[in-house]
């Protein structure tokens, strides 16, 4: 299907339409700022999206047989497909029709750009959202907590317990006389 330059410069052209999507959404909902935050919030999602997808064609690649592009091909053909799929989602108002939208663009984007069968794709879909998942996971539990493991509140309390909190008479409760 995508042979010589193309399979370079289709994907290029998706991540293009996606980010003109998002903007005029954004922008014909509250302006010209709204829609330079949105498409900067779209190409940082892009930091987790990618490697995501990496990990996914990566892991179905030892599954399924099929060729494999160079490492920027794919990481391209990735942000491609995801910048499409929600540029195409925020213009769809209802949330679950919205989602679908999304899953029907990246069903598609992987079956053409990565020319595989319809069981491929849905196994490629499938590992892409359990690795972008997953990613998401490690970023919001562990490497974006503004403190440190152990908050202060937690250390003080190990330190300092409260002498209350053990008395046994009254089953743990303070008495009131």
């Amino acid at each position: 299907m995508l042979r010589s330059g193309s399979h370079r410069t289709v994907p290029f052209q998706m991540l293009l339409f996606g980010l003109v999507l998002i903007g005029a959404e954004a922008y014909q909902e509250a302006g010209r700022q709204a829609a330079e935050f949105a498409v900067k919030g779209s190409l940082q999602k892009l930091l987790i999206q990618i490697p995501a997808g990496l990990i996914a064609v990566f892991v179905a690649s030892r599954f399924i047989d099929f060729d494999v592009d160079p490492l920027h091909v794919i990481a391209l053909k990735i942000a491609g497909i995801m910048v499409l799929a929600e540029g195409v989602a925020c213009w769809v108002q209802v949330p679950f029709f919205s989602m679908m939208a999304e899953l029907t663009v990246m069903v598609v984007g992987f079956f053409w750009l990565f020319e595989l069968s319809k069981w491929e794709t849905y196994f490629l879909v499938l590992l892409n959202f359990a690795a972008l998942f997953g990613t998401r996971y490690v970023v919001d539990n562990y490497l974006s907590s503004p403190r440190s493991y152990w908050s202060q509140a937690a250390r003080n309390a190990r330190r300092n317990p409260n002498p209350r909190a053990h008395n046994r008479s009254s089953g743990g409760l303070i008495r009131i006389d």
